[in-house]
C-alpha cells in the first residue's frame, strides 16, 4: 500500500471499493465458430470522457471470454498496432482494413466499438450516468460483420418525492428522442432527501468517490458490455484454447485518483501517526466550498480514514454510504472499505504496477511555520497519468522527516486546502486496520445502499 501512502487523497475520495474476482466457470460454445481468436480493437471515442474507451473496452473483453473467445491480449494488441501499423486511437482503424488487422495481430475476428457517451450529470433534483456505445464483430478472413449492436445504459439517483419523480420522467423522455441506439434504464433509486442541496451534494459525493479511484461508471460499463452481448453468437470453446493457457481470473485494479482529489499529502516512510486531516474544497462551477475533518492513522504501510460525509451534508438520518472507514493493507497489498451502517465492507487489490503513479514536480520556495512546525514550502506541479493536472503548494515538517502536514492544490475544477491537526507520533493499535467482527462482505456500492435500516 506504499502509492496510497505515498499519494494519499485526504477524503473519502481515497475509498478502496472492492474489485472481487469473477471466478472460473464454464459457458457454452460453438466449436464449428471460425473466429478461434478475436482481438478487442480500441475504443472510437466521441465522448469528452478519456477514460472512459479504456473501461468499456476491458468490460467487452471480459464479456467476449464469457462467450467462449479467445481474446488476444490487450496490451499486446495495442503494442502490435502502434509499432506496426502506426495506430495508437481507435478514430484511426478506418485507415486499413479488418483482413490486414487481422493479418498483423494473428487473429480470426475483430471487434471495433464506439463509444458514444460516458458521462454523470449531477443536478440534485436528479442524477444521471449514463454509459452508450455500438459494436460489431468482423470476421478479420473475408471482412464479412458477424454480430452487431448498439445499447445505452443509464441509472438514476434522484431526490424523493414529487419533484424528483418529475425530473426522472422529464430525463428519460429526452434520452427517448434519441433513436439511433436506444437507453435502457437499469437502476432508479432515492437519495432519501427531498431536498435538492442535499441530493445534489450526496450525487457528488458518489460521483468523486468513483472517479478518484478509477471505477467511474464501471458499473453500468459493465452492465452495458453484459446487455450488449446477450445475442452474442458463442465462440468455437474448449477446441480453440485445448493448447492455451486457460485466461486469469478478472481482477478490478485500483488506479491513484485523479483530480479533483482532496489534497496531495506525501507520508510515505515518514512516521507512524495519528491526526485529523481539515480539508476545504472550492467547486469552481457552481461557486460552492464544503469541509471535511477526517481522522487518519498510518502504521508503516497501513493506513486508516474515517470519513463521516454526514457532518457535512448535515444528514438527520445518515444513509447507508456517508460513513466509512478506509483500511489500506499495503503488507497484504489489500484494501478494505468499511461501511458501519449497514455493517458490510468491500475488498480491493492494491497493484502498484497499474496505480497510475502521478509525476510530481516540486521547486522550494522558502520556509514557514505551520503549526508549531518549520516547514519547506514547496510550489509542485502534480501530473496524473490521465494528463490531468493540478499545481499549487505543500509544506513539509523538517521535524517529522519531511512530512506533509499542508497543501493548498488546484485544477479545473477545484480549489482544495488541507492540513494536518493534532499530530501523534505513535503508532495506532493494530486492531484498527482489521475488519471488525459482524461484518459482510459485499460486492458493490448499490448493494450497500440497498441495506435497509434494522436488516444489517
Amino acid at each position: 500500500m506504499a502509492l496510497v501512502l505515498r499519494y494519499c487523497i485526504v477524503c473519502c475520495l481515497c475509498v478502496l471499493v472492492a474489485g472481487c474476482a469473477t471466478p472460473q466457470r464454464s459457458h457454452p460454445f460453438d466449436p464449428g465458430n471460425p473466429l478461434k481468436r478475436v482481438a478487442v480493437l480500441p475504443l472510437k471515442n466521441d465522448t469528452a470522457d478519456v477514460e472512459g474507451p479504456a473501461m468499456v473496452r476491458k468490460k467487452m473483453v471480459a464479456e467476449l471470454e464469457n462467450h467462449s473467445y479467445v481474446v488476444k491480449d490487450v496490451k499486446e494488441t495495442d503494442q502490435v498496432l502502434r509499432d506496426r501499423m502506426g495506430i495508437t486511437l481507435g478514430g484511426q482503424l478506418s485507415m486499413t482494413t479488418a483482413q490486414q488487422l487481422g493479418e498483423t495481430l494473428g487473429v480470426e475476428g475483430v471487434l471495433y466499438g464506439t463509444l458514444m457517451d460516458f458521462d454523470e450529470t449531477t443536478l440534485g433534483a436528479i442524477n444521471v450516468k449514463k454509459v452508450r456505445g455500438k459494436f460489431k464483430l468482423v470476421n478479420a478472413m473475408n471482412g464479412q460483420v458477424v454480430w452487431e449492436r448498439g445499447l445505452g445504459v443509464r441509472s438514476e439517483m434522484r431526490m424523493s418525492g414529487d419533484t424528483g419523480l418529475a425530473a426522472s420522467i422529464a430525463s428519460r423522455v429526452i434520452d427517448a428522442r434519441d433513436k439511433e441506439v436506444p437507453w435502457v434504464t437499469i437502476e432508479s433509486t432515492s437519495t432519501g432527501r427531498n431536498n435538492v442541496g442535499e441530493s445534489f451534494a450526496i450525487g457528488l459525493a458518489a460521483r468523486m468517490i468513483t472517479s478518484a479511484i478509477g471505477i467511474h461508471l464501471e458499473h453500468e460499463s459493465a452492465v452495458l458490455a453484459r446487455r450488449v452481448t446477450d445475442n452474442l453468437p458463442w465462440g468455437p470453446g474448449p477446441s480453440a484454447v485445448a493448447t492455451m493457457p486457460p485466461p486469469p481470473s478478472v481482477v478490478s485494479d485500483i488506479r491513484m485518483p485523479a483530480p479533483p482529489s482532496f489534497g496531495y499529502m506525501d507520508w510515505e516512510g515518514k512516521r507512524d501517526f495519528s491526526a485529523v486531516v481539515y480539508s476545504t474544497s472550492f467547486d469552481r462551477n457552481r461557486k460552492e466550498s464544503f469541509s471535511m475533518d477526517i481522522p487518519v492513522a498510518v502504521a508503516g504501510n497501513k493506513l486508516r480514514m474515517d470519513v463521516d460525509m454526514s457532518k457535512m451534508f448535515k444528514e438527520e438520518t445518515p444513509s447507508m454510504i456517508s460513513t466509512m472507514v478506509v483500511i489500506g493493507r499495503g503488507d497484504k497489498k489489500m484494501g478494505f472499505t468499511l461501511y458501519p451502517n449497514a455493517q458490510r465492507y468491500t475488498v480491493s487489490s492494491d497493484k502498484e504496477e497499474s496505480a497510475g503513479k502521478p509525476r510530481v514536480e516540486k521547486e522550494r520556495t522558502g520556509s514557514e511555520t505551520i503549526n508549531g512546525h518549520r516547514c519547506d514550502r514547496y510550489k509542485v506541479r502534480i501530473v496524473y497519468k490521465n494528463g490531468k493536472v493540478e499545481e499549487g503548494l505543500i509544506w513539509n515538517a523538517k521535524d517529522l522527516d519531511g512530512m506533509t502536514i499542508k497543501s493548498e492544490v488546484e485544477n479545473n475544477e477545484y480549489r482544495v486546502t488541507s492540513e494536518l491537526r493534532n499530530i501523534v507520533l505513535k503508532t495506532p493499535a493494530s486492531y484498527l486496520f482489521e475488519i471488525p467482527a459482524g461484518y459482510t462482505e459485499a460486492s458493490t456500492i448499490m448493494e450497500i445502499m440497498a441495506v435497509q435500516p434494522g436488516n444489517k
